[in-house]
């Protein structure tokens, strides 16, 4: 059905009398609303979800808006609309409707009729965590959540977004739908072939390509060929960067769609030198048949692979890391070589990721050494061994500086200078990334009575937020030390808001009544939907530097930054651009209405006697934004 075909209604599921009546006053004045007058935020939140086009002018807002008091009521009501070609587009529902089944029960009917619907979970109260809701409902992507008692300026502003977003992504329903089919039918006529049943075994059912079995048959065959022909086959191993944030975030769903696509582009890279296979998740293999070819194909890889993957209405950044080894041109063993391929693939990924690094025996010892790490890293922390630089963040002008951001860095006693991101990630994959966070804080606080008039930033990981009694351990260390909550902004990543939004709602909640400020760190690399930046205390958004970069080559780059402005503007925020690196950058984040810049035109990260030496030499830099 296209779009124009479909008419937004509305279901409110609710046992309240009271409650539904105020459903009726808030949500009345949708019903036969011309969307065309949607206002400024309603076209800001379709940017952010990711829409292209603006909903049809001809469309009313809302058709229709039905109201019931139970669960199994509101099932019927889905059921029904759906066979007669009259779907919903939201479903609000409230979690307890006795004597009926819960909103749980419900939501889970509802997505298995109509998985297209937005499901809108509206409580004050709940039995369940959003990610047990999320695993019994599935496709949380189409899953939001509103807290009672609910603004009714918020809940038309949900409804709105949620509406149009519901437009434009029935609009390419028919094409999703043809393709399914077309894929069903490629199934059915594999199955009537028993031959080609057989060599179906040989292929990851995902991305049509060999999977590990059909990996092996064919390195036998390519390795035969090599021997005779005096040629060394190579084997690379090919691993999506930060992929598990992709399907935390976006779902499984999306997930699968990158990897579809990430397989089409690896296979029109590699052209008639290699063949490739996927192994499983987000790890890939390839095999060049001539060594002296890797060294291009992993540039057209790398390259293949950097821009962004576009998937309805998700756009996902992608980057891979390629580990590299040769096999014996006597005796080829692909075991060996992709076990020295791994090994590579881990150098890759601690060099910075988005890089092919070739294999080398000293890398195995680097490897055994990674355990070594998260011991001496234990050491560090325990024996006060890391340091923190601040980098200076200024105002739009450029100055005065307003603040500093600490930054973690470690001297490592006998490997030299360790990038935070390899130390951080070995922190995260043991015990030690809520040692390593308290460490920071504790140092951050000691070292801004260097320049109390100044705030200082500080980032918080979602292990920290998580951990029991982080709020009281934060605020008995503040009062220990003597320290104003109020000089010190704490900065999170959309990462903690998709986890658990209730959760962590509640507990920067409680570090903003003690003073502390609060920004949404890193802003549009994540995944966080519109109806969340709602439920958060936040202060500060702070544009992730990618797309300040993006300002230097990507077109639609000033439309995204204005779009994220004019949201935090909207909320009241103060908006700060991170990676400011050239001018040109910088007047166009003062015109768009950036309140605040950090970057290494400005200032890079400093000592904490670099810093007093910058203030001494320009006083006026004392004063606050």
């Amino acid at each position: 059905m296209t779009p124009s075909s479909k008419a937004r209604r509305v279901l409110v599921a609710d046992d309240d009398a009271k409650v539904l009546d105020a459903y009726r006053r808030v949500l009345g004045e949708l019903v036969g609303r011309e969307g065309s007058t949607s206002s400024d935020l309603d076209e800001l939140s379709a940017e952010l979800f990711g829409d292209d086009t603006a909903p049809s002018a001809e469309l009313p807002l809302l058709e229709e808006v039905i109201y019931c008091r139970q669960g199994e009521e509101a099932v019927g009501q889905v059921e029904d609309g759906l066979a007669a070609g009259r779907a919903f587009a939201i479903v609000f529902l409230d979690m307890r409707m006795p004597p009926g089944i819960d909103g749980l029960e419900t939501a889970r009917r509802i997505r298995a009729i109509d998985p297209d619907v937005n499901i809108v979970i509206v409580t004050g109260y709940s039995d369940h965590k959003p990610t047990e809701i999320a695993a019994a409902v599935g496709q949380p992507d189409k899953l939001f959540y509103l807290l009672k008692p609910f603004d009714g300026t918020e809940l038309q502003q949900l409804a709105t977004a949620l509406a149009n977003r519901w437009t434009l992504d029935i609009g390419i329903a028919k094409e999703l739908a043809e393709r399914v089919a077309q894929l069903e039918r490629m199934y059915a006529e594999l199955k009537a072939s028993e031959a080609r049943a057989q060599e179906l075994a040989r292929l990851d059912a995902l991305t049509g390509l060999a999977n590990r079995a059909g990996l092996s048959e064919r390195f036998r065959a390519e390795a035969r060929a090599a021997r005779a022909q005096g040629r060394q086959l190579s084997v690379l191993y090919l691993d999506l960067d930060r992929f598990k944030d992709v399907n935390d975030s976006l779902g499984h769903a999306v997930g699968d769609g990158v990897i579809r696509e990430f397989a089409e582009r690896v296979s029109q890279a590699i052209g008639g030198d290699a063949f490739a296979a996927r192994l499983g998740g987000d790890e890939f293999s390839v095999v060049c048949f001539d060594r002296s070819r890797v060294a291009e194909l992993c540039e057209r890889l790398l390259q293949a692979c950097s821009v962004p993957c576009v998937l309805a209405n998700d756009t996902v950044r992608m980057s891979v890391s390629i580990g590299i080894a040769h096999a014996d041109m006597e005796e080829p063993d692909l075991v060996e070589a992709m076990r020295q391929a791994d090994i590579a693939l881990y150098a890759a990924k601690s060099a910075g990721r988005g890089v092919a690094v070739e294999f080398a025996p000293s890398m195995e010892r680097d490897v055994l050494g990674t355990q070594r790490l998260a011991l001496d890293l234990a050491h560090a922390i325990a024996a006060d061994e890391l340091t923190l630089q601040y980098q200076p963040l200024v105002c739009a002008k450029g100055s005065p500086i307003y603040g500093l951001e600490a930054l973690l860095r470690w001297q490592h006693p006998e490997r030299g200078m360790i990038p935070p991101m390899v130390f951080i990630e070995v922190a995260e994959k043991t015990d030690l990334i809520r040692d390593l966070g308290d460490w920071v804080i504790r140092r951050a606080f000691a070292d801004s009575r260097h320049w109390p008039d100044l705030v200082t930033a500080i980032n918080l990981s979602p292990a920290q937020l998580r951990a029991p009694g982080f709020v009281e351990k934060v605020a008995t260390l503040a009062r220990e030390m003597n320290i104003d909550p109020t000089m010190f902004e704490l900065e999170v990543t959309e990462m903690v808001l998709i986890e658990d939004v209730a959760r962590a709602a509640e507990k920067l909640g409680q570090l903003k009544e003690i003073g502390f400020t609060i920004a949404l760190d890193d802003f549009g690399s994540g995944y966080a939907s519109l109806a969340y930046l709602s439920q958060i205390p936040f202060d500060r958004l702070k544009i992730d530097r990618s797309f300040v970069e993006d300002l230097r080559s990507k077109s639609g780059a000033d439309g995204v930054i204005r779009s994220i402005v004019g949201l935090g503007c909207s909320m009241g925020l103060s908006v700060t651009a991170e990676g400011v690196e050239d001018a040109q950058q910088h007047r166009f984040l003062q015109e768009a209405g950036c309140t605040h810049m950090q970057g290494f035109l400005f200032h890079r990260p400093l000592t904490v006697e670099a810093v007093m030496t910058l203030r001494s030499a320009r006083p006026q830099q004392k004063l606050r934004a």
